[in-house]
């Protein structure tokens, strides 16, 4: 009798890295984030920016900061290191941002933050500014690729240390969410990234935020509407920016997103 034989389908597509945003209003009165996605050649760029400092000034920095970082990517090296591009591209971004005028001459004395990924083929940097979020979202689970650069962290450093106690920790939490970097701030020491590449897998998805979303969503909830959205960036991002704004109540930031898929 001859035995039955079974054959395992294999799915041999190539991953292919695609990219979505989408930006909300809210209930605040102009929109202060800025959000880009961008090829060139065999890279891609994703950057969200939540500009603050006045009605006009963080819709400027915002705007100025992505205007940039688009201009030098799109001209950048093939061979460029892309850890040292991205912490050279804050330092210009900060610079230029600092001396920012008004029409009366007067600086305009306004910032954002920023969070951005770089992919070449299958590899992926990332670079942040302040507190905006970049997360990962691998098979079932979720987790922050940065740290907010608020006076939290520096409340949490001092401490670990034992350079403040318990109850110092505790009566300074109403500063907490005071930004201690961002671009714009001058002098700017404080970049966070990755040296080495995160290679990224097949199914791989990569969310910049603003905090308007963070804010409002914790980390299992962004998760499940991303497992269940479309496998189309666009459409993903929408869905995130629309559940923010008919699921939440009170006053809501801008809220903006920026997704990249390896599928």
């Amino acid at each position: 009798m001859a035995s039955e034989e079974t054959t395992t389908q294999k799915d041999n597509t190539v991953p292919t890295v695609k990219t979505g945003f989408s930006s909300v209003l809210g209930t605040r009165k102009v929109q202060q984030d800025s959000v880009l996605c961008s090829k060139q050649e065999e890279r891609v760029l994703a950057v969200v920016c939540d500009g603050m400092g006045g009605l006009e000034g963080g819709e400027v920095a915002s705007q100025e900061a992505v205007k940039l970082l688009e201009t030098d990517f799109l001209e950048m090296e093939a061979s460029e290191d892309i850890p040292t591009f991205l912490r050279e591209e804050a330092l210009r971004v900060d610079e230029c941002i600092w001396n920012l005028r008004r029409e009366d001459g007067n600086f305009l004395d306004a910032g954002t933050t920023i969070v951005t990924t770089l992919i070449r083929d299958n590899q992926l940097w990332w670079m942040s500014v302040g507190d905006s979020r970049i997360y990962q979202i691998r098979k079932d689970s979720i987790r922050a690729l940065t740290r907010e650069h608020n006076y939290k962290l520096t409340l949490d450093i001092l401490l670990s240390q034992g350079r403040i106690s318990r109850e110092d920790y505790e009566r300074s939490q109403g500063k907490a969410e005071a930004l201690i970097s961002y671009l714009g701030i001058g002098d700017l020491r404080l970049i966070d990234g990755n040296k080495e590449p995160i290679c990224m897998e097949k199914g791989d998805k990569y969310l910049l935020c603003s905090d308007g979303l963070y804010k409002k969503l914790d980390e299992a909830t962004i998760m499940d509407i991303l497992l269940r959205a479309p496998d189309e960036p666009n459409r993903a991002a929408q869905i995130l920016t629309s559940f923010v704004t008919e699921h939440c109540t009170g006053s809501q930031d801008n809220t903006s997103v920026a997704l990249v898929t390896y599928l």
